[in-house]
């Protein structure tokens, strides 16, 4: 079985939704929630690829808009207004991850850095391919990388929940390999 950590996350939630998507393959509509999250992680891109230099924050936002404009066209919104509140709420965020993180600052070696790990069932005896996609790698010295996962949620867990969430340690399995 070739699984992702997103995957297991939704197994996890609802065994039958799993089943449903993945092991069937059906498609959902995707939700304006995570549209606009797939949004922010293209512009994070965009902001984080020197192509020769890194963009400016006017770049940022209009490539940010652009985006949300394709995209979004085949979410349902309530009203038209509130497609605008999902673009202001997006340029003030990357504003703020802008100022806070030029991303001159960092040694990014890659960017939506994919990976596959084999495990194997012992008692099956069956190979399993766990596959995952890392937001960012930095890296600080010889001995030190930083895995990044963005996330566009209002609230940041708590230390309890992020200890216990296996995402990150799987991504480190990825980084490894």
């Amino acid at each position: 079985m070739r699984i992702s950590y997103s995957s297991l996350e939704l197994y996890q939630a609802c065994p039958y939704l799993f089943k449903f998507t993945v092991l069937d393959k059906n498609k959902l509509p995707k939700s304006k929630e995570a549209v606009f999250g797939t949004v922010i992680h293209e512009t994070l891109r965009f902001m984080f690829n020197p192509s020769p230099l890194f963009p400016a924050f006017d770049e940022i936002s209009d490539f940010f808009c652009l985006r949300w404009g394709e995209k979004s066209k085949n979410v349902e919104f309530k009203a038209e207004e509130e497609k605008s509140v999902f673009i202001k709420k997006g340029i003030l965020m990357l504003e703020r991850f802008y100022k806070k993180n030029p991303p001159w600052n960092f040694t990014v070696l890659d960017l939506e850095s994919r990976f596959e790990v084999s495990l194997n069932d012992a008692e099956t005896n069956e190979e399993h391919k766990l596959v995952g996609i890392i937001d960012r790698i930095d890296k600080y010295d010889d001995d030190n990388y930083e895995i990044i996962d963005y996330k566009t949620s209002k609230r940041m867990p708590s230390q309890d929940r992020l200890d216990q969430n296996l995402q990150l340690s799987l991504y480190n399995l990825g980084l490894i390999k």
